[in-house]
Formats: structure tokens, C-alpha cells, sequence
């Protein structure tokens, strides 16, 4: 079950909850990157071991970087005065008391980063009492994106952003890691045996496509048992017509508000968005001109900016 043939379920439950059964006869499972369904899969306070291969495949921590161990901690920070409550969908901390904060993003939204911002500067604020020195533990963050929120870079699915200087890191104790699934398995569904990315990360995106798209699951590559407990999990058999009740209005609302956004961007500037598009065909065309160019590596950063139209400071990011 896709992430579209979610919010059709929650949908045809909201209708009659007897339409549960319909979907139950189509679908072998669940959509796994649902916030409630998320947190059900991944939060056990007894045995974290499965958020933790989760944590460190995502982030991609090996050897002594790696999480051995997380305390789950109460998800809402309540909002004080004219302040908003603030919710992740998990908050816990490593071994060395460091906050791993971990947010689902199921649409796309033009204040998606402020509000990140805003949720994680509520964490950091609360890391620190009063007569405390300033001192700030190294703060994680990991948003799990349903959606595509880089769209400028349609090959590049695994984002890690922290504070800079000049273009070298700065502050080196807040990190945010953001993981664009859909672009993922869209991408690597075209992409020769041969050719895969072999991470764990990877891998394990891999596993959850076969999942969402109910396939035969490909050689386990990272953890067998894993594996099966989650597969078991996710059945759809599992899960009874109250959960998605609870789920219905926020979810449909979310599709509702982007449909509606779609359809008044429409009638309100059709010609606007024909310029736009034709800025950004223009544009993209002049990156790939430019990529095409650095792979000869037979001219100068300057010359292929003459000879794109693009600046020197964009071509180096590429």
C-alpha cells in the first residue's frame, strides 16, 4: 500500500469503517510512513533495537559513531504563554544523553523548514535550566520525507545539513539529516543491478519499497531478523478501523489542502507558472550543460560558467 492508497483507505473509513475489510482483501500491508503507523512500528520502550538499526542506517553512523542504545522521551514540549506546542513524532536520546529528534513530513509545505527549525529550537532551549552553563549537547535530527522537498535536486534523495562557515563546518553539534523516500525508490527502481548504492541505507529503503509495493523482499543485506519481525508487523491484519479513524481528519485534511492549493495555484496564475517553468526548463538545462562539461574535465570552472550562464559558486555545487 502506497502513501496515495493510504489516504484512500482512510478515506473509504471515514465513509463506513466496514470498508476496512474491502481494503484488507487488496492489501497485504500497511503504509509504514504514516505518523501513527511510524511511531507503532518504532516506538518500543522495552526493546528500542529496532529504532536503533533504523537510526543507524538512516544517518548512516558506523564503528564508534554508532547508536548502542536510545531512551524514549515524551513527543510534546507544551507551548508557554504565546508560545506552540511543540510535537515530534519521536524524541529520545543515545548513550551519551545527545537528543536524536525523529519528524515524518507527509506533504509538501512552503514553511516546512521554519517549522523544523522552530520544533528543534524548542529541544535546545530545554536542554539548558537556569545557574546551568550554556554547554549544548550534539543534537540530531532526522525527517523522514514522503515527499519531494528538493526538487532542484531530482537525483539526490539523502540530505545531511548542518551550520556552516565559508562553506566548512561551523557549528559541529546540531545535524540534520533529511531522507526523500519516494524520490529514492522512484530513482532506484531505474538503475542497473550493478549500479546500486549498497549502503545500509539504502538497503533498508529497499526493504521498506517492498513493503509499500508488496513485493518479494530482495536479499536481506543488512538484518535478516529485522526484517521478518518488521514484515510481520506492518500486515494490515493488524490494525483495526479505530486506529485510522483517529488518522482520518488530519490525513484527509493534509490531501484536502493540497489539492486545494493545486487547484487556486491553477486559475490564479497559469501564465505565471509558464514563466516560472519555462526559468526553470532554462535553468536546468544550463546545470545538466554544466555537469555534461565538468564529467570532460577538460575546461576551467570559469570557462563552463561562460559557458552555461551559470556562476562559478553554483557550478562548484554541483
Amino acid at each position: 500500500m502506497n502513501r496515495s492508497q493510504y489516504y484512500a483507505l482512510l478515506k473509504a473509513i471515514k465513509e463506513d469503517p466496514a470498508n476496512l475489510a474491502k481494503f484488507r482483501a487488496r492489501f497485504k500491508n500497511v503504509y509504514p510512513f504514516s505518523d501513527a503507523i511510524f511511531k507503532i512500528l518504532m516506538v518500543n520502550e522495552h526493546d528500542p533495537t529496532r529504532l536503533i538499526k533504523f537510526l543507524n542506517a538512516m544517518m548512516g553512523f558506523e564503528g564508534r559513531d554508532r547508536i548502542k542504545d536510545y531512551h524514549f522521551e515524551r513527543e510534546e514540549l507544551p507551548g508557554i504563554l504565546n508560545n506552540k506546542t511543540t510535537i515530534f513524532d519521536i524524541i529520545g536520546t543515545n548513550q551519551n544523553d545527545e537528543p536524536i529528534l525523529i519528524e515524518v513530513q507527509q506533504t509538501d509545505s512552503d514553511f516546512f523548514m521554519d517549522r523544523l527549525l522552530y520544533y528543534t529550537s524548542r529541544v535546545i532551549t530545554n536542554q539548558v535550566k537556569k545557574s546551568e552553563s550554556y554547554e549544548l549537547p550534539h543534537i540530531y535530527v532526522l525527517s523522514i520525507l514522503t515527499c519531494n522537498q528538493f526538487e532542484l535536486e531530482p537525483e539526490t534523495y539523502f540530505h545531511h545539513v548542518n551550520l556552516t562557515k565559508n562553506g566548512e563546518p561551523y557549528y559541529p553539534k546540531l545535524d540534520f539529516y533529511f531522507i526523500e523516500v519516494e524520490k529514492f525508490l522512484a530513482n532506484d527502481a531505474h538503475i542497473p543491478e550493478t549500479e546500486k548504492e549498497r549502503s545500509q541505507r539504502a538497503e533498508m529503503l529497499r526493504f521498506f519499497g517492498d513493503i509499500i509495493y508488496e513485493r518479494a523482499s530482495h536479499k536481506q543485506f543488512f538484518d535478516e531478523d529485522f526484517c521478518k519481525k518488521l514484515s510481520k508487523d506492518v500486515s494490515l491484519k493488524h490494525y483495526e478501523d479505530e486506529l485510522f479513524l483517529r488518522q482520518v481528519d488530519g490525513m484527509t485534511d493534509l490531501l484536502y489542502e493540497k489539492e486545494t492549493a493545486f487547484r487556486k495555484g491553477e486559475k490564479a496564475g497559469i501564465a505565471a507558472g509558464i514563466a516560472r517553468g519555462t526559468a526553470a526548463g532554462a535553468l536546468n538545462k544550463a546545470r545538466e550543460m554544466a555537469k555534461s562539461l565538468l564529467k570532460l574535465k577538460k575546461l576551467s570552472i570559469s570557462e563552463i560558467a561562460v559557458a552555461s550562464g551559470l556562476s562559478e559558486a553554483e557550478i562548484r555545487k554541483l
